[in-house]
């Protein structure tokens, strides 16, 4: 009896360098969003951490679903910190406390 296993999820690192035709259009992000205005108050390199700690562990975590939705950022964060292994969960518990502070902030618009 053979045990399949599922693929191991690669994390995400941001975005890639491509290489473009001289003269092609192009587009140039210079300035990120500041945590502050985002929905989950947190650093970008802590949520690139746990999607690769998260993957480590045959588990999707996509970073910008974490910056960005509340929902699925609890869900992923309440998971790991129940079911993960070595640093997972604490780097989880670190999470949730930045999760619980963006929750009581009001809404920018």
């Amino acid at each position: 009896m053979t045990r399949h296993r599922r693929p191991i999820p690669l994390p995400s690192f941001g975005p890639r360098r491509i290489r473009c035709h001289e003269g092609a259009a192009r587009l140039v992000v210079d300035e990120r969003v500041p945590s502050q205005e985002r929905p989950v108050q947190a650093e970008l390199h802590l949520l690139e951490r746990f999607s690769a700690l998260m993957a480590g562990q045959g588990w999707p975590a996509h970073v910008s679903r974490l910056a960005y939705d509340r929902i699925y950022a609890g869900e992923r964060f309440g998971f790991a910190k129940r079911v993960g292994r070595g640093e997972l969960p604490g780097l989880a518990e670190q999470l949730i406390q930045c999760w619980r502070a963006s929750r009581s902030q009001p809404a920018q618009g």
